[in-house]
């Protein structure tokens, strides 16, 4: 799988967030396809993978974390924002609507990934 790479552009203005982001690379998984989140913030996200849900559709995904050295899962869902394409990668940006953590060993039933409608 290719991943997008680090570039250095500057915006002509510098958005407001309403949360901090959190640069990082963090396995997610998307029904059956997988990716790397890249940033996070605590009402967001924005991860990359070779499919992409269309743009305002509900996602539901799982993040990989280690805290104090124990793996969870981050489970959540979300609204696609933004959907970007680049070097054969998807980029998508997603608002998070919930989230809950669980034990990487509980099975966790995430449908086919995203819904096939916007909502």
């Amino acid at each position: 799988m290719k991943y997008l790479s680090a570039q250095n552009k500057k915006l002509p203005f510098k958005p407001e967030r309403r949360a901090v982001r959190f640069e990082t690379v963090l396995p997610v998984e998307i029904g059956n396809l997988h990716g790397l989140a890249r940033n996070i913030s605590a009402t967001g996200i924005y991860f990359e993978t070779e499919a992409a849900p269309a743009l305002g559709s509900h996602v539901y995904f799982a993040v990989e974390l280690t805290v104090r050295g124990e793996k969870l899962k981050l489970v959540c869902d979300g609204k696609v924002l933004r959907v970007d394409y680049k070097d054969g990668v998807q980029g998508v940006a997603a608002k998070l609507d919930g989230s809950f953590f669980s034990n990487p060993a509980d099975l966790i039933e995430l449908g086919s990934g995203w819904a096939q409608h916007s909502h």
